[in-house]
């Protein structure tokens, strides 16, 4: 069973700033959430922050129920305990044709390839090559986005809404020297018309782009004129 899973966080709490803060932290936490032995082969460990006025609310994508208690008690209110949903039911109800609003925070990265060398990693900077990446995604992920075009203002067209660059300090093996980590990201938000349901279901379950582990690739659905 593919569970969504929402956390209250309390920006005012220190251990809430220090999650929305330290993405190495987060992914810690949200991993601990899990058993060792999870298996990931259907759905992976997705998670996502999305910030409001007096709050953030943490949301995680997962193969089982998470463990979350210990994140409200270390970030959240104890008043507010999280609250688990059986995805399952969103994502069979899916069908072509169909048209959602979306949200989706990701890593936008294109490879730079040498002849006889591995291709480097890079991230699109650019809001516009940002967008280019997410339109480029679309197809592979199981959904259409709108055409784009200046004049529009039906609010269908995917708009950045956010962009920064998380920086953190990560072990690459146990016991080495912590090296810093830098990961951009961009806040997508727009309109999408599912072409490939069955694509579009592993999206959600996998995640798109790169990331997955720091806070990058949940694409989240609403139906259209709710604010999620």
């Amino acid at each position: 069973m593919t569970t969504m899973t929402r956390v209250l966080i309390n920006t005012t709490r220190r251990g809430g700033a220090r999650l929305l803060t330290d993405a190495q932290s987060m992914h810690a936490a949200v991993r601990s959430a899990f058993p060792p032995d999870l298996d990931e082969t259907d759905s992976r460990v997705l998670w996502r922050v999305d910030p409001h006025e007096h709050h953030s609310v943490l949301y995680i994508v997962g193969p089982e129920i998470p463990a979350v208690d210990h994140i409200v008690d270390q970030a959240g209110w104890p008043e507010r305990p999280g609250e688990t949903a059986n995805y399952d039911r969103l994502l069979g109800s899916l069908m072509k044709g169909q048209r959602w609003h979306f949200e989706l925070v990701a890593n936008p990265t294109y490879s730079v390839f040498e002849k006889g060398k591995r291709g480097k990693v890079k991230a699109h900077v650019s809001p516009a090559h940002q967008l280019d990446w997410l339109y480029k995604k679309a197809p592979g992920c199981g959904f259409a986005l709108a055409q784009r075009d200046d004049s529009d203002t039906s609010g269908e067209i995917p708009q950045i809404t956010e962009r920064w660059t998380d920086v953190f300090q990560r072990e690459r093996a146990a016991g080495s020297r912590k090296q810093p980590v830098r990961v951009a990201k961009a806040r997508f938000t727009g309109t999408l018309e599912v072409s490939d349901a069955a694509l579009l279901r592993t999206s959600l379950q996998q995640g798109i782009g790169r990331a997955k582990g720091y806070g990058c690739g949940l694409l989240t659905l609403a139906p259209l004129g709710q604010i999620q």
